[in-house]
C-alpha cells in the first residue's frame, strides 16, 4: 500500500513539473514575441495539459485506491439464522449441489415427512428454494441467488 501511495505522488509530481515547464516555456517565447515560434500552438496547450493531468490524476488514482473485496458470508453465519432441523435440510441440499428429491432430504435429515414437507414450503415462501414435481416425489433445489451464498 505505501508503495502504491509514493508511486501515486511521483506521478502527480512529475505532472505538476510539466506543466511549470511547459508554462514557463510558453511564458519564454511569447516574452521573446515568438508566439508561433512555440513547438505547441497555445489554444491546443491548455486542452492537452488538461487531458495529461485527468490522465496522470486517473492513474494516480487507480493506483492508490484500495481494490474492493466482495466477501461472501460464511456459511456457519448464514446458517445460524435457521433452527437445527432448516439447518439439516440446507446442508442436504448443499451436499447434493443445491438440488435433492424431498424423500432424499427425509431419508438424510431423519426428519418425518411432514416436517421436511413444512421446511420446503416455508424456504419456498421466503424464496430460499424453489420445488418441481417429479414423478411421486419433488425435486428441491436452492435458488439462485441463495446459492451463491454458499
Amino acid at each position: 500500500m505505501q508503495r502504491k501511495i509514493v508511486l501515486g505522488m511521483l506521478l502527480l509530481s512529475i505532472f505538476v513539473f510539466i506543466v511549470a515547464f511547459a508554462s514557463f516555456y510558453v511564458q519564454i517565447e511569447l516574452s521573446s514575441g515568438d508566439v508561433c515560434g512555440c513547438l505547441i500552438p497555445i489554444p491546443l496547450f491548455i486542452p492537452l495539459l488538461s487531458a495529461i493531468g485527468l490522465f496522470i490524476g486517473m492513474l494516480a488514482f487507480y493506483l492508490i485506491k484500495e481494490p474492493t473485496k466482495e466477501q461472501k458470508p460464511k456459511e456457519e453465519s448464514i446458517l445460524k439464522l435457521f433452527n437445527s432441523s432448516e439447518q439439516q435440510v440446507l446442508k442436504v441440499l448443499k451436499k447434493h449441489s443445491g438440488k435433492a428429491t424431498q424423500a432424499a432430504i427425509v431419508r438424510e435429515t431423519g426428519l418425518d415427512k411432514v416436517k421436511v414437507f413444512r421446511i420446503i414450503e416455508k424456504f419456498l415462501a421466503k424464496g430460499i428454494v424453489e420445488k418441481r414435481r417429479f414423478g411421486r416425489t419433488n425435486i428441491v433445489k436452492l435458488s439462485d441467488e441463495f446459492k451463491r451464498l454458499f
